[in-house]
């Protein structure tokens, strides 16, 4: 069909109007099937067409080329010269009929697309096309400032195509950066946007064309941009988001070493009042702003602490990384770093991210503020030990490896005692990772000459500081847009080009510095050469596996006629994902998802709990898979292909609203909360400017506990307290306490909970939070805790491939495959560890041969039934942002919560 399709485009005889529906047939057919067109054979003649008479079938050209370019620029330099002399024909000549005149503009999509086009290539070396292009770019600027001027009650239709147009010149005129008046022109231009108070799609445009912008500019245009600096500040407050958004690219692009406290300084007040789904993004902005301008990294290090103070949930562990190798490359700031880490510890109530950078940086570096008299080594640990009973496994971990430099590092009797107390505690964790750090942690400080001790606790070496892990944040969280972003290119070389220009001078700076002298303060043990890691702690000693067993067959043998004769072939079968290359995997025993409470089993040694006998039923009741948008009284989206799927779990649960409930804003935090929380053992739950409410839960077979912190965040007592449980289904039981009274300022309260898991149930129980705050007035809300059936789940082991096809076919029943579409791109990596860690499935990858596919297999425990199987199969189509997911279970109530519990996680786009 394609190459009918180019006959008929390229024959002389075709009519017009059949010559437009041919070239948008073309760019239909090569969207889909790049393949089967070569446009290196047709560029010639398409761009002799291109110089037409008829502007219908020039715009529909345009839009053919439009698409070629997103693929390759080369074959078609050509097309430079055309499309110059088309707009100049339009725009200079004005040789155009009135056919084509949209409320007075000429040509406007025609304009648009040739400018879009022209922003693929340089600029040309020919001294006449460039100056005809730059007379057409002149005049367009020019005239839209006198069209602005002049005529004041222009209809929205003509607004907008005059605005169109002039905002894809003021592009061309960034994109080719050589011309200052132009320059200059647009920056007036857009400062005059962005003071535009009626039409915020001005705001928008001139906000996010002025980010473009202050990527090129210099000089004059510069101070133009800097002129406006309250004004986008202001906009970081506007009540649309996406002009908060695009308010809050145009401060990071337009930072710079003379403006760069005041920009993260305004940035960090806005940080305690931004919305829940922008903050990850701000973070990462205040980070690399903080870390690239820094005049000294003492104040880089203040920043990131601020951070992590404000808003610790949304602090990446690629930030946390950063600045503990920053503190351990930079001496003149350890010290520094030290005291600031202490100070942050020894308050009430503090995010686990500060524990785990204290907990580093007092191990490595504490011995500097050791002596002085707010700070002894005793002291030190008491502040960090305070809270390790309510941080994760891993954050226990790191403070383990804190603890037993300390051991090494201080010759305190009554300080040793204590580490040596708290590794007997942890020798008799349930979670297994704690435990051999426990074991060999007291082994190695008491049996273990002190010579070879000192070799394996020596400080940890310079890191080589390649490219900033936040850079890399930054572009992965722009990372699945399908056609070509020039500009996001651009973005991110620049980016880049200047993280590699730092590190050379600071490589410049090291190696032009004098070798320093020993200081008379010195580590009781100095890092001579980097070690190998012997007790298996990782990088940053993050803990290694401490979560749940993430299981990948190495068998990639196949069955003899594979997945798709069980599950079907797909129709559309994804392209083979590009793997990035396989990460370090530390050898040791899988863990189980405990990560705190460590005496909850009674000091058991963490194996699964079996299921009493039972004869075998069929469990009653429904799903419990997570119903979030039936929660919220919004109506859910309808599964593809699966109508079981659409009923709400939750049955009509909702947020009483008596006295001041919550608005629609915290609603839907609250709701993506709860996604969050779903595949993950604790973390933030709600906040509002008054209380924030933290959760920590731990699941062995079919007990839990669940503890939820409850955290006084202002300067006024919270009075009238009560947290009580409701709607607690019949398949759970639950025992814990209901706390009530007086939280004083920045005090905390907890509510324990214990959990059985009876039978299947629909839906997970709520707690009804009531409080009061002088002079404020009187809250109520009805949350409801992700106490879902998937938190139940136990690894179902497989040996191999084989088995777990001969385990799904013996298994039976099966829901329908559920076909969805993504919120966000694939990270199939990401998918695996939500399955293997945050559900606890074991996962094979690859079954079918294809690497972004990957089965999950677990059984499902409970106190009054046998283990049920569960089995999942994922295939994803990365190009299309498109999930097919198939789950067998003997209990199809299990399976379609298993399944809407996965479909919630993974983020269903809305359609």
């Amino acid at each position: 069909m394609a190459n009918d399709v180019q006959k008929i485009l390229l024959n002389r005889e075709t009519k017009p109007i059949v010559r437009k529906k041919s070239a948008l047939c073309l760019l239909r057919l090569y969207r889909k099937y790049p393949e089967i067109i070569t446009p290196e054979t047709i560029v010639d003649p398409l761009l002799d067409l291109l110089g037409g008479v008829d502007f219908g079938v020039v715009n529909s050209l345009a839009s053919l080329l439009l698409g070629f370019l997103a693929k390759d620029t080369a074959p078609f330099q050509a097309c430079v010269s055309r499309c110059i002399r088309v707009l100049s024909k339009i725009i200079i000549s004005k040789d155009y009929t009135n056919d084509y005149v949209y409320y007075g503009v000429p040509a406007p999509w025609l304009q648009i697309k040739l400018f879009r086009i022209l922003q693929h290539f340089a600029m040309p070396t020919d001294g006449a096309l460039k100056n005809q292009i730059t007379s057409v770019l002149n005049k367009i600027i020019t005239a839209s400032e006198r069209i602005r001027s002049m005529d004041k009650s222009r209809t929205p239709s003509r607004n907008n195509a005059v605005n169109s147009v002039l905002m894809e010149a003021i592009n061309l005129c960034i994109h080719y950066d050589k011309d200052r008046d132009l320059i200059n022109m647009a920056a007036n231009i857009l400062g005059r946007f962005l003071t535009d108070t009626k039409d915020p799609n001005l705001r928008y445009l001139g906000l996010a064309t002025m980010a473009r912008l202050a990527y090129c500019a210099e000089g004059d245009a510069m101070e133009h941009i800097r002129k406006h600096q309250q004004t986008i500040v202001l906009a970081l407050k506007d009540s649309d988001i996406s002009i908060r958004r695009r308010a809050l690219d145009l401060l990071y692009c337009m930072c710079d070493k003379n403006n760069a406290a005041e920009i993260v300084g305004e940035l960090l007040d806005y940080l305690t009042i931004a919305d829940f789904n922008i903050r990850e993004d701000l973070v990462l902005k205040i980070a690399i702003l903080s870390e690239k301008f820094a005049t000294e990294y003492s104040w880089y290090v203040d920043v990131v602490l601020s951070i992590i103070g404000q808003a610790g949930d949304f602090v990446s562990d690629d930030v946390y990384h950063r600045v503990v190798q920053i503190i351990t490359n930079n001496d003149d700031i350890q010290k520094h770093s030290a005291q600031l880490v202490f100070k942050a510890i020894s308050a009430q109530a503090v995010h686990e991210v500060a524990v785990k950078v204290a907990g580093y940086v007092l191990g490595e570096f504490g011995y500097l503020i050791a002596d002085e008299a707010d700070s002894p080594p005793l002291q030190q640990f008491q502040s960090l030990h305070n809270h390790f009973q309510l941080i994760s496994t891993n954050a226990k971990c790191i403070l383990l490896t804190t603890y037993v430099k300390f051991y090494n590092m201080y010759d305190n009797t009554q300080l040793r005692d204590k580490i040596h107390k708290v590794f007997e505690e942890c020798k008799t964790n349930i979670n297994e990772e704690l435990q051999q750090r426990a074991v060999e942690y007291d082994f190695l400080v008491t049996q273990v000459a002190e010579g070879t001790v000192n070799g394996v606790l020596e400080n940890m070496p310079q890191y080589n500081l390649k490219t900033s892990g936040v850079l890399q944040a930054m572009a992965k969280a722009g990372a699945g847009v399908t056609d070509k972003d020039v500009w996001g290119e651009k973005e991110l070389q620049r980016e880049q080009a200047q993280e590699q220009e730092r590190e050379a001078e600071q490589a410049a700076e090291r190696s032009a510095a004098p070798e320093q002298q020993e200081d008379d303060t010195v580590a009781p043990v100095q890092t001579k050469a980097e070690e190998p890691d012997l007790l298996g702690g990782g990088d940053l000693w993050d803990g290694g596996g401490g979560g749940g067993a993430t299981t990948t067959s190495s068998n990639q043998n196949q069955a003899s006629d594979g997945l798709d004769a069980m599950f079907g072939s797909d129709p559309t079968p994804a392209p083979a994902a590009q793997q990035p290359p396989p990460q370090q995997q530390q050898q040791q025993k899988p863990a189980s998802s405990g990560d705190f409470l460590d005496d909850l089993w009674g000091g058991g040694g963490g194996g699964t709990t079996q299921a009493a006998p039972a004869t075998q039923t069929t469990p009653s009741g429904g799903g419990g898979g997570g119903g979030l948008d039936d929660i919220w009284g919004a109506p859910a989206a309808a599964p593809a292909q699966n109508t079981q799927q659409s009923s709400d779990p939750f049955g009509g649960l909702g947020f009483a609203m008596t006295e001041k409930g919550l608005d629609d804003s915290q609603k839907a935090a609250v709701q993506q909360q709860y996604r969050n929380l779903l595949p993950q053992e604790g973390g933030l739950m709600f906040e509002d400017s008054n209380i924030q409410i933290r959760i920590k839960s731990e699941f062995h077979g079919y007990n839990g506990r669940t503890v939820l912190y409850f955290t006084n965040k202002g300067s006024q007592p919270i009075t009238e307290f009560s947290s009580t449980l409701t709607g607690t289904p019949s398949g759970l039981k639950i025992h814990g306490n209901a706390p009530g009274g007086t939280i004083g300022p920045q005090q905390g309260i907890q509510q324990m909970l214990n959990i059985e898991c009876i039978d299947t149930y629909e839906k997970p129980p709520s707690t009804s939070l009531s409080y009061m705050v002088a002079g404020v007035g009187k809250f109520k809300y009805e949350l409801p805790l992700p106490l879902v059936m998937s938190k139940f789940i136990e690894p179902l082991r497989m040996s191999s491939n084989e088995q777990f096809v001969s385990t799904w076919r013996s298994t039976a029943g099966s829901l329908p495959a559920s076909i969805f579409y993504t919120s966000a791109a694939i990270d199939v990596d990401r998918t695996q560890q939500m399955l293997s860690s945050g559900f606890r499935y074991c996962v094979l990858r690859a079954v079918d041969n294809k690497q972004e596919n990957m089965v999950a297999c677990g059984q499902w425990v409970s106190r009054s039934n046998p283990p049920v199987p569960v089995l999942c199969n994922v295939e994803s189509n990365i190009r299309a942002s498109a999930v097919r997911l198939t789950v067998k279970s003997p209990n199809d109530n299990l399976a379609n919560a298993v399944a809407f519990t996965i479909r919630s996680v993974m983020g269903v786009k809305e359609l």
